[in-house]
């Protein structure tokens, strides 16, 4: 729940609510009756439609409920009407982060921390901003700042726990997750973060026992049901382990991790029972389907998807640490696959037809984005395993694959015309429009490119199942 507070602004000539209406309306939000609040809140917009609080509030009930359009809207208009309110900044900021609008978050919480540079509230989530754009030592400063102001806040050592554990920096993270439920007993967060360092430093009874605290404190939590049921199928029992990993999918049908869990765990599941042995996930014998490394086939180009792409919210690649370099932009997350336009959703369709045959199998997609290079923009050699991939329990480095499509190769005469490097073993390849090169993610791979012309690429990395 947000903190809300109202600040008793007096302007003159201009009429405000009671202490009562306001303090009713207070304990509606506060005591989660989100409907009365939402009631209440809007009775009070159209009779003093002056005044901020009761739009502040209709915000953060729309947020919760779900109407992310209506909550930027309401937001916006407690700040139209009082622009020194730090909690209406930090509560638009959280709305722009839900909706996946980073670089607006981030200017939003920047304006909060302006406003009141001890606010630490806005420290953290301008840090929870930061790491979902890809900053992630910006982050980590980010909460040891709202620590710092506020050495008590238990999100924020929370927070920072995520972002050690990132770092691989394994005790640091058990200390603050600790720290968060010493601070907040009842933090079920906390305690799920805990089990996963737990897990990660080999104290499995210990991970189990945090994960089921985290259960006992918050039945509804989807992630500690994933990550118990995660926990339950790498020590051998695969029934149990669908019914927790079920019961998240019940919970929250839209948790992206657990939706890769279940798959995965259910097509194994299916081929134990048509006798095929499960083991054979770690050995190259699985990707038999994938007939050549790289596989490369070719999709004419709509230039409708071009023009679509660039009418996309991005993110520009000098305000991401990725591998990413340079001058372009970034899709502003991984989900381009599931963008409403009927461009993208043929394309979709396309390209995932293209994997199942390449694999010979059916697919997950996990990440969808596109990149946009200009004159100077590249990748640094990386490859598209994540820490679910090294999970020695789960094995699914061996099923996981990485597509990059050329929709415009740009200028190609240029010294630096974007060859796609590939390693272990060195390959170079020059790519033409309409190419779809198709490798395991576990590849290492870059890219530089010093053309004047816009290069235009999707990428996916998906899973055979």
């Amino acid at each position: 729940m947000h903190k809300l507070g109202f600040r008793n602004i007096k302007k003159k000539k201009v009429k405000i609510p009671s202490p009562e209406e306001l303090n009713s309306l207070l304990a509606h939000y506060q005591n989660g009756r989100l409907e009365d609040a939402e009631k209440l809140a809007i009775f009070i917009a159209k009779k003093f439609p002056k005044h901020a609080f009761s739009w502040k509030v209709l915000g953060a009930v729309f947020k919760q409920t779900g109407r992310m359009p209506e909550a930027l809207s309401a937001n916006q208009k407690a700040i139209v009407i009082d622009p020194q309110d730090v909690e209406a900044y930090n509560n638009l900021g959280n709305t722009l982060q839900e909706l996946n609008r980073l670089e607006d978050a981030e200017a939003i919480f920047r304006q909060a921390i302006a406003l009141k540079p001890g606010f630490a509230e806005a420290h953290s989530n301008l840090g929870n901003t930061l790491q979902k754009i890809g900053r992630l030592e910006e982050a980590e400063a980010s909460y040891k700042q709202a620590i710092a102001l506020k050495p008590d806040y238990a999100e924020a050592h929370s927070n920072l726990g995520v972002m050690q554990q990132g770092f691989s920096k394994l005790e640091e993270a058990e200390a603050s997750y600790k720290q968060a439920i010493a601070l907040k007993p009842d933090y079920a967060e906390a305690h799920n973060n805990l089990g996963n360092t737990l897990k990660e430093l080999g104290r499995l009874e210990e991970a189990e026992a945090s994960y089921k605290q985290a259960i006992a404190l918050k039945p509804d939590y989807a992630e500690a049901h994933s990550n118990l049921g995660k926990f339950i199928y790498i020590n051998g029992n695969i029934d149990s382990a669908l019914e927790s990993i079920e019961k998240a999918s019940f919970i929250n049908p839209k948790l992206r991790s657990n939706e890769l869990l279940l798959r995965v765990i259910q097509a194994r599941k299916a081929r134990a029972n048509n006798g095929i042995s499960v083991d054979n996930e770690s050995n190259s014998d699985f990707d038999i389907g994938l007939k050549s490394n790289p596989l490369i086939v070719n999709r004419a180009v709509e230039a409708e998807l071009i023009a679509n792409l660039y009418e996309m919210k991005s993110i520009g690649l000098d305000k991401m640490i990725t591998p990413r370099y340079g001058a372009g932009r970034w899709s502003s997350n991984y989900l381009l696959f599931e963008d409403d336009r009927s461009i993208i959703q043929t394309v979709a369709e396309d390209l995932s037809s293209i994997m199942r045959q390449a694999v010979n199998s059916d697919i997950y997609v996990d990440d969808s984005f596109f990149n946009i290079l200009g004159a100077g923009g590249g990748l640094i050699p990386h490859n598209h395993i994540g820490l679910v991939d090294r999970d020695p329990g789960l094995s699914l480095t061996n099923q996981k694959y990485s597509l990059v499509y050329y929709l415009s190769i740009g200028n190609q005469d240029s010294s630096e015309p974007g060859i796609l490097k590939l390693y272990d073993p060195s390959e170079d390849i020059l790519p033409c429009e309409g190419m779809i090169t198709i490798f395991p993610a576990n590849r290492n791979h870059s890219v530089v490119y010093g053309g004047e012309k816009d290069r235009v690429v999707i990428g996916v990395n998906f899973y055979s199942l």
